[in-house]
């Protein structure tokens, strides 16, 4: 397979001239599993492609659980119990460590032109263990070029090419739009073999997620820097994260992407801890604020969107506190959705700090309430079970779905009416135009 081949020589940006960065950068967060997050970001993923098939769709997986890359490349059902997912082992059979979302974070962290300073001594430190743990494989040692450390600090800074670790799903999946490219992730290594005391414990197999300190700010610099080279049909990239909010890779994607999509759920508890985290996981107080505050945080909440909702109707409303819906709610969860929406402005407005976390200026936040309200939230649709089910055992996005019968690897089959089908589809493109733009407003496929 293409993907096994040597990686080729990475180029600088210059070499890969484009007239500007993709127009669209997106990263899906929550600091709570089961919201919905990576569903949405994979069916708005697939749509996006399915609506411009002139232009490419780049996804890159920095999750944990690389559940994106099992949806892509063929889903997450499995064959028996203790099997793999689909889509991961097609992962694991048609690419490598080096040419993966670890390959890739690697080979940023030990890019030949990364210097690596002590702030206290400001001497360059040797290289050490990666920041990014035993979730990416063994690291490369740095790249030996011979030049002075003067030479190094002065050097022009290199886009590094992020073809080698792409792969393109529709070559193993024939449901996911041919444009649609993937940096698939395929994590193996489980916490409790990371937790090890005796003598031969290398400090490298601490898992991510337990790491410190700002290592990977460097790393972020140039993923920003490789993700702006792309080529010019790339219009538009979204970047799944984890749950786990404080680890590097959702780090990663905040400071690369400009938009931050949030999914909600109706959940209180997981509501408030967006806020306030005992684990110290909180999206928008232990990351994203303090990531603003030190200037590595290029992404903005752009759209809160309540997962998983029930509709009555499916037609376009407006709740009473201001929130656009593309379908109408029941009463009970449109007032809920606008006092959920209502906390979030209320501590934007008791803390300016949280203002910061939207990319509307303070005035704009300060306003009514309908205002912000009708900008930041949205809602998605409660898919069917037998839709949502099929879609993720599958590997098959809402946009492709026909009413003919399904059957997953697992064994479940089943179908869904041509009325059903088209009232999601064209909710997901609503919301995948509410996220990217009107560009992306096309005709739904035929069900």
């Amino acid at each position: 397979p293409r993907s096994l081949r040597p990686a080729p020589p990475r180029t600088r940006a210059a070499s890969r001239t484009r007239a500007m960065a993709p127009a669209h950068t997106v990263c899906f967060c929550n600091n709570r599993g089961g919201v919905g997050k990576t569903f949405m970001a994979f069916q708005t993923a697939c749509e996006a492609a399915r609506a411009r098939p002139e232009k490419k769709v780049l996804v890159i997986d920095f999750s944990l659980y690389s559940d994106q890359t099992a949806l892509l490349l063929g889903g997450s059902a499995r064959e028996s119990f203790g099997a793999p997912m689909k889509g991961l082992q097609v992962t694991v059979d048609n690419t490598t460590c080096d040419t993966r979302a670890e390959g890739l974070i690697r080979d940023l962290e030990h890019a030949p032109d990364v210097m690596d300073v002590d702030e206290r001594s400001g001497k360059e430190r040797k290289p050490s263990s990666s920041i990014f743990g035993a979730f990416f494989s063994r690291q490369k040692s740095p790249t030996k070029t011979g030049k002075s450390a003067e030479a190094k600090e002065t050097a022009p800074p290199r886009a590094l090419d992020l073809s080698p670790y792409m792969i393109r799903p529709n070559d193993h999946n024939p449901e996911i739009p041919p444009n649609l490219f993937l940096v698939p992730s395929a994590g193996a290594t489980s916490w409790s073999q990371t937790q090890r005391e005796d003598d031969d414990f290398d400090e490298k197999e601490v898992p991510l997620w337990a790491r410190r300190g700002d290592g990977w700010q460097a790393c972020a610099k140039r993923l920003r820097l490789a993700i702006d080279a792309l080529p010019e049909p790339f219009q538009a990239v979204f970047v799944d994260t984890d749950h786990l909010a404080a680890c590097v890779l959702t780090k990663l994607a905040l400071a690369c992407c400009a938009k931050t999509v949030v999914p909600l759920s109706f959940d209180d508890g997981d509501f408030n801890r967006l806020f306030q985290d005992v684990t110290g996981n909180a999206l928008f107080t232990d990351v994203m604020l303090p990531m603003i505050e030190n200037g590595t945080c290029r992404a903005r909440v752009f759209r809160m969107v309540f997962t998983k909702v029930t509709s009555t109707k499916n037609e376009p409303v407006t709740t009473d506190g201001g929130i656009d819906s593309p379908f109408k709610p029941t009463n009970t969860v449109a007032a809920q959705m606008d006092a959920m929406a209502s906390q979030v402005q209320s501590a934007c407005h008791s803390d300016r700090r949280y203002a910061a976390l939207f990319d509307e200026n303070e005035d704009f936040i300060a306003g009514t309430n309908s205002q912000f309200r009708k900008k930041y939230f949205t809602a998605m649709k409660l898919v069917p079970d037998l839709a949502a089910n099929l879609s993720k055992m599958c590997g098959l996005p809402l946009c492709a779905m026909t009413s003919r019968k399904y059957t997953a690897p697992s064994g479940l089959s089943g179908q869904s009416s041509k009325t059903v089908l088209d009232g999601l589809k064209a909710e997901i493109r609503n919301l995948t135009t509410r996220v990217l733009d009107e560009m992306y407003d096309g005709t739904i496929s035929a069900s």
